[in-house]
């Protein structure tokens, strides 16, 4: 068997016209089910302790016991649910009422036209969503996208924009 390296990840070549998922391990080395829970995509406990207790995976390893050593951080955050405004349930009642403006980047890999960010516009009454991609967050780029919208709404609706609401990110 041979492979070709392509970046990080190793492309083999096969005869086997079946779905295949080939797994190579470098060291045959016990990890905590801490570790485990990890590689695992951050499985339940009753998932893995079930994956060791029936030997499904092979090399599932575990030192100690099958329990957490703390509850798991990552976990924990990934089960609150954030609330970045305060305004008690405020919900608009026309459209244009209220513009939510969010802007998210830059991300890890350029896309092909070189974007790094997006900026999304929400109107608070219909939900209505507008994504814009931007190579900068440069405060011209993202005036003109505001403006373009701007003038865009209100000329599709007979209706003015009242407020826009931003986090500042």
């Amino acid at each position: 068997m041979t492979a070709k390296r392509c970046g990080c990840l190793y492309i083999i070549k096969t005869t086997s016209r079946t779905p295949t998922a080939l797994v190579s391990q470098t060291k045959q080395q016990l990890a905590t089910f801490d570790i485990w829970h990890q590689r695992f995509g951050y499985a339940t406990l009753e998932t893995i302790y079930e994956m060791a207790v029936k030997m499904l995976v092979n090399g599932l390893n575990i030192t100690r016991e099958l329990t957490m050593g703390d509850r798991c951080k990552d976990c924990i955050f990934g089960k609150h649910s954030t609330h970045p405004f305060n305004d008690n349930g405020y919900q608009e009642m026309e459209i244009l009422e209220r513009t939510h403006i969010d802007i998210w980047g830059p991300s890890l890999t350029q896309s092909a036209g070189g974007v790094s960010y997006f900026m999304l516009l929400i109107d608070g009454h219909s939900s209505y969503r507008t994504v814009a991609f931007l190579k900068t967050k440069s405060a011209d780029i993202t005036l003109n996208v505001f403006k373009n919208y701007h003038n865009e709404a209100e000329r599709q609706t007979g209706k003015k924009l009242k407020r826009v609401r931003l986090d500042m990110g």
